[in-house]
């Protein structure tokens, strides 16, 4: 009981230590699950965040998270200066809080947390030659609502906890609907997604 009593006090007492202001950047996969897959693919994934804390156990959160080419779009575009080859992006806008988690190790930081997600997914071309405008007449996209959970954790890399690198593993449920993007069809779909984001923070 005593040990226990010991390891809860030094848990407590360290989170004594925070920053209000958190902003991490992350990259990772994006990886579509259930019946998801049966239009969407793994892709690349960057992760954009930040945070606001306002304790040692509550933070706010917003992201802006981006996945590229998981609808796999190849059909011509029609822009300004004609048919360009296609693509697409995948937008995910986080918005919640999280609760951080004591523990007895001072550079350590476990989280989880969740809250509304919005999904936004868009038909896309490339940046083109410089001097050319390439406004899409023919780009098509959809989104939609649901929500989001996530667990993270985190080590500082130095005493003051103004830099850290983390992993967070994130699960995003929301139904789409709109136009066809890619091989994503025209009609209600309801997405499942999870990423893994290995970040890098600053806090101060």
């Amino acid at each position: 009981m005593l040990g226990f009593m010991f390891t809860s006090t030094l848990a407590f007492a360290q989170d004594t230590d925070y920053h209000h202001n958190n902003f991490i950047v992350g990259v990772g996969p994006a990886i579509p699950i259930g019946s998801t897959t049966n239009y969407l693919s793994t892709a690349p994934f960057v992760n954009f965040g930040y945070g606001y804390r306002f304790n040692r156990w509550f933070q706010a959160d917003a992201g802006f998270q981006i996945a590229f080419g998981a609808a796999n779009n190849h059909n011509a575009e029609i822009t300004d200066i004609g048919a360009v080859q296609g693509g697409d992006h995948e937008f995910m806008i986080p918005l919640g809080g999280r609760v951080y988690i004591p523990q007895p190790f001072h550079r350590i930081s476990l989280s989880a947390g969740g809250g509304a997600a919005y999904l936004h997914y868009s038909e896309t071309v490339s940046s083109g030659d410089t001097g050319y405008s390439l406004g899409c007449y023919s780009c098509r996209s959809r989104g939609g609502w649901g929500g989001y959970g996530l667990a993270n954790i985190s080590y500082y890399l130095d005493a003051n906890h103004n830099f850290h690198v983390g992993t967070t593993l994130e699960f995003i449920a929301a139904s789409t609907n709109g136009q066809a993007v890619g091989n994503v069809p025209a009609i209600s779909t309801s997405d499942r997604w999870t990423t893994i984001s290995f970040e890098f923070g600053l806090s101060f």
